[in-house]
């Protein structure tokens, strides 16, 4: 089955896990109706699916007739508390009534008290003289369900190759709120209570952030806190000693261990560089949005090994061989196999055909980046690149999942707490910056990794007189830390730019996708199948 690729807004809002609203239901794609079909046995055909092949199939017996039935199979969106309907189409008019069975599977449940509804279930009658046929889901609101949920549904006839249409049934998920708990009077940002109601319409007062914020408990003034509403926090959650912690203001974040089973708050990334625990968490879960985001590793170093000989080709390293997502390696941006589309610059590893010698690992690291060699496979070409990045934490299926992208701008702008938002231009090599940093950074000796010193440790090889080899390595740009993180979002119009966020100041920029910059990768529970596979075509967004 050919998918097709999906438009930019739904590639955000299936990534966002977001409920909708406007039309009956967001198709994946902009696909053609089952009328456009060819209802050919090609394999090719752009948006529909053949459920049988046409030499040798048909959705009932009919003597010497053999029907082909076509529909749109691309991946769909359907918002809950709405309806969609799937129209199936023969090529010819049937003189028999044709059926086709109806398999359904995926983490979606049947039923009016659940996710959905379906009618006309199995089989799926064509009746006779009749060329279309069809059936209708009914999605309904469920207040205790965060994050989306599947439902594919699988139609076969007594012969040919099953068809297969994959849906997704939103979840009530929000947007994460500013992280702004303090008033303003236009001169100061800091005043922690209202003062006579002077400053009632600020942010502070309405959404999720007042489940903390004491001075925005009357209705009156703003929003009020209610103990009953599903995000709301207790003192557990708040309390930063607490192993229940979930984060300031209104944020609900939730650590995640590399098997992807959650771990109590009080529990740490890497504590120093290149030790490693098995209990360390090492992605972040938003609760609010339903996104996961992988945390990022201590700093870690680059060797450049010695050459035998001025001609051999460069080899480099990376000193802690597993800590392939330290803060401080960067990239230029690319797409990934599940990003979106269009030109992007690499940095190329080392050749492993110039030098078949070299130990493992050593081919899978340059100046600026690295990647570990165990269970090396071949398959997607690895660079230093965003996209090469994110490929390979697909391949390693960090915290169990195999569906990372490089983010949106809005993604990246969803943690950022605008209540820590500074301008530190003027402070040179300041580490501080706008995630929460019980969460997102290193603690003990790396603390405050995210906006790591730039580039990482050079070592250059010098022979003596004697023949006696020494290594000097040499730190670049050790007091400028670098706050600037990649987006998936490319500037129409401009194909050699992309946007990019400041997590010290908030900016979101331009930036030329031959710049190294950092790169933060997240998760959604969208299916691989939804998801576009890469193609040369434009993907921009503005």
């Amino acid at each position: 089955m050919h998918l097709k690729k999906l438009s930019f807004l739904a590639v955000f809002l299936l990534s966002l896990g977001l409920t909708g609203c406007g039309s009956d239901n967001l198709d994946a794609s902009n696909g053609k109706n089952s009328s456009d079909s060819t209802g050919d046995d090609s394999g090719d055909s752009s948006g529909s699916d053949t459920a049988d092949d046409s030499d040798d199939s048909s959705g009932g017996d009919t003597g010497d007739s053999t029907y082909t039935a076509t529909g749109d199979f691309s991946p769909k969106i359907i918002q809950r508390g709405q309806a969609f309907t799937f129209t199936y189409t023969l090529d010819q008019v049937p003189d028999v009534a044709v059926d086709y069975t109806i398999t359904m599977s995926g983490t979606a449940v049947q039923g009016s008290s659940e996710d959905y509804t379906i009618n006309n279930a199995s089989p799926l009658t064509f009746p006779v003289g009749s060329t279309t046929t069809s059936l209708t889901i009914t999605t309904y609101q469920k207040n205790d369900v965060y994050d989306a949920r599947t439902l594919s549904l699988t139609f076969t006839g007594n012969t040919g190759e099953p068809a297969t249409l994959n849906l997704l049934i939103s979840g009530n998920v929000y947007l994460n709120d500013t992280g702004i708990t303090n008033y303003s009077d236009g001169s100061s940002f800091d005043i922690p209570n209202q003062v006579n109601d002077k400053y009632k319409q600020q942010d502070a007062a309405y959404g999720l952030d007042i489940i903390i914020n004491s001075a925005a408990t009357e209705p009156d003034t703003g929003d009020s806190k209610d103990d009953s509403k599903q995000l709301y926090k207790n003192a557990f959650d708040v309390n930063e000693n607490d192993s229940e912690y979930k984060g300031k203001a209104g944020f609900r974040f939730v650590k995640i261990a590399n098997n992807g089973i959650p771990v109590v708050a009080d529990t740490t990334n890497y504590d120093t560089p290149f030790v490693q625990d098995s209990n360390n968490y090492e992605c972040v879960r938003d609760e609010v949005t339903g996104l996961t985001w992988q945390v990022k590793g201590p700093r870690n170093i680059i060797i450049h090994e010695a050459k035998a000989a001025p001609s051999d080709p460069d080899v480099y390293r990376m000193g802690d061989e597993k800590n392939y997502k330290a803060s401080n390696f960067q990239y230029p941006w690319q797409p990934s196999a599940l990003g979106t589309t269009g030109p992007g610059w690499y940095s190329s590893l080392n050749d492993a055909t110039l030098d078949e010698g070299a130990e493992p690992g050593k081919h899978y690291a340059n100046q600026a980046c690295g990647y570990p060699s165990e269970g090396r496979n071949e398959g997607l070409p690895l660079y230093c690149s965003t996209g090469s990045y994110t490929d390979e934490v697909n391949r390693l299926g960090a915290c169990g999942k195999t569906n990372w992208v490089v983010p949106s701008v809005e993604q990246l702008r969803s943690i950022l707490d605008y209540n820590n938002v500074v301008d530190y231009s003027a402070v040179t090599g300041t580490r501080e910056h706008a995630l929460d940093n019980d969460f997102f950074d290193c603690k003990g000796s790396s603390k405050n990794c995210i906006v790591e010193n730039n580039y990482s440790m050079e070592c250059a090889f010098e022979t003596d007189n004697g023949g006696n080899e020494t290594s000097i390595c040499t730190s670049l740009n050790t007091t400028d830390p670098d706050p600037v993180y990649w987006t998936s979002n490319q500037v129409k119009g401009s194909e050699q730019l992309a946007w990019c966020v400041n997590l010290q100041t908030g900016n979101v920029n331009t930036c030329h996708k031959r710049e190294y910059h950092r790169v933060l990768v997240v998760s959604s529970n969208v299916p691989i199948e939804f998801f576009t596979p890469v193609t040369t075509s434009d993907d921009s967004a503005e």
